[in-house]
């Protein structure tokens, strides 16, 4: 009984620990963070000159301000309300809906990480999705089409995933298009999904679930930021390493293989799904502006590798027609534009996301 006791006693000092770790790396990453909003990366870039200081200040304020919660995996808590972003009752971006579709709605979702959900956008009116709306509206006269923004930051090919098969469908979405590829081909996620800086593999398996509630509790309700800085400090430092051909081939083949079972089990629910590769810095022959060239200069050859195992889940399309609706490749959507779009390795500015919207547009009259 002692030795039970003793245990109970060890593992609720250890649990006990390990909070105090998380809260002080997140003070900690808090703290980084403050300080790096001084140079914070919307701020006097190129790609938003056209912006009053204070706007790139409130794009910035609001965007390093939103909440988010662990719901199997990385999402924002619903109904939040800033200056330039909205989060609806459902926790995604823009306008609420209804989770029941009218008779007459053709339902379209748009998955994908910060790049779909618009991070550096000017409001919820000026992501991708937002302006694919309004091109659809004006284009489409037989059909009520209503386009959802189910893009979340650091979101990645497991997560995608995961969002349509245990949330999504509830929607009753007619296409699902998933704008893809460049988180996982930048920060090389592996197999499991997990959450920089917190791992649960030290707990023995009768303890995990008592654990992970207590993660989840302490994340839940939070502006939990430890993930993303841990994030973008490793990012810093891994500029100048390179991975090996066999790690890229793992990368693609597990994108390849989640987009196919994501094509697959939409079929079996009567859903489209249509697959982009997306653009990132350098990822096709746009004439870069000084920016742009000092951005890619900074990422090195960390950025070539990226770039090539992008180029390795484009290759894989071939083998993803067979499995799904439309499989596209967006790696060159910026090649007839000369003006400055990127203020980092894969975000762009409003006229970046109207000019994939137009893309996506295009795509669409094939499948629709």
């Amino acid at each position: 009984m002692s030795v039970q006791v003793s245990y109970k006693k060890q593992i609720t000092i250890f649990l006990f620990l390990f909070v105090i770790l998380l809260f002080t790396i997140e003070t900690g990453a808090r703290i980084y963070e403050y300080f790096e909003n001084n140079e914070c990366e919307f701020i006097g870039n190129d790609a938003l000159k056209n912006l009053d200081i204070s706007k790139q200040n409130q794009i910035c304020k609001d965007n390093t301000s939103i909440t988010y919660e662990v719901n199997g995996v990385l999402r924002f808590v619903p109904n939040q309300d800033m200056e330039t972003i909205k989060i609806n009752s459902h926790g995604f971006r823009g306008v609420d809906f209804s989770e029941k579709k009218d008779s007459d709605v053709y339902r379209i979702f748009v998955v994908g990480g910060s790049t779909v959900f618009g991070s550096g956008s000017t409001s919820d009116d000026t992501t991708i999705p937002a302006f694919l709306q309004k091109i659809s509206r004006v284009s489409n006269t037989d059909k009520k089409i209503e386009i959802i923004n189910a893009g979340i930051g650091s979101a990645y090919s497991f997560s995608e995933k995961y969002l349509i098969e245990n949330n999504l469908i509830k929607f009753q979405p007619d296409l699902i298009i998933v704008y893809s590829g460049g988180n996982d081909a930048h920060n090389r996620y592996g197999e499991e999904y997990t959450i920089p800086g917190i791992s649960p593999n030290n707990i023995s398996s009768s303890d995990q679930t008592d654990f992970l509630n207590i993660v989840k509790k302490s994340i839940k309700e939070t502006n939990y930021r430890t993930p993303f800085v841990l994030t973008k400090i490793i990012s810093q430092f891994n500029e100048d390493i390179q991975i090996n051909n066999n790690s890229k081939k793992q990368v693609q083949e597990l994108w390849t293989s989640r987009m196919g079972e994501i094509c697959e089990e939409n079929k079996k629910n009567d859903i489209k799904t249509i697959i982009l590769v997306q653009p990132m810095l350098n990822s096709g022959n746009k004439h870069l502006s000084n920016s742009e060239e000092t951005l890619l200069e900074k990422y090195g050859v960390y950025m070539t590798d990226t770039l090539n195992i992008l180029d390795k889940m484009s290759n894989s399309l071939i083998k993803l027609e067979k499995m799904c609706d439309g499989t596209y490749d967006l790696r060159t959507s910026f090649e007839d534009t000369t003006e400055s779009l990127f203020f980092d390795h894969i975000h762009v500015n409003d006229l970046g996301n109207k000019i994939i919207a137009e893309k996506i547009h295009e795509i669409l009259r094939n499948h629709m």
